[in-house]
């Protein structure tokens, strides 16, 4: 190459990267702060971990709701007796039409499929941005409650 088109190259080069910078620092100042604030208030919201002697404790005095985080599909083929479906895929008015009957007051105990699945922390997650502050995850999920010994119930 000459110098001529070496000297070519790089300014473009630098070009592309003061756009670059600039279109980056433009973007994240037009950012909404409402955003940045409401994440902080959801991460001061602890979601416990429950184990399955307090699984049964909550389920056998009927003080917690519990959540299905898996699809509509799995759920139909069976879940812990009287709980709600609230897919981990579900946002926006789909989220909140399927969370309007859950009371905010009461402890909610959301389970997946078991210690491979994470969709019981993205659904509780969800529901502290939604509000609910008194949040528990089963890690063990549909897995343990059958490990304990349980039964399921199915649509």
């Amino acid at each position: 190459m000459k110098i001529g088109k070496k000297l070519s190259f790089i300014l473009k080069v630098l070009l592309i990267c003061v756009i670059s910078a600039g279109l980056a620092w433009s973007f994240n100042s037009l950012r909404p702060v409402a955003s940045d604030h409401n994440s902080s208030a959801v991460q001061q919201i602890e979601i416990f971990e429950i184990d399955g002697a307090g699984l049964i404790e909550a389920f056998e005095s009927g003080e917690a709701v519990f959540i299905d985080a898996r699809s509509d599909s799995d759920f139909a083929m069976g879940h812990i007796p009287g709980a709600t479906n609230v897919p981990s895929w579900a946002v926006h008015a789909e989220l909140d039409g399927l969370i309007a009957s859950i009371p905010k007051d009461k402890m909610i105990i959301v389970y997946c499929d078991g210690l491979s699945c994470g969709k019981s922390k993205i659904v509780a997650r969800k529901l502290a941005e939604k509000g609910f502050s008194k949040l528990a995850v089963y890690p063990d999920g549909l897995d343990g409650w059958l490990g304990l010994g349980k039964d399921l119930e199915a649509n």
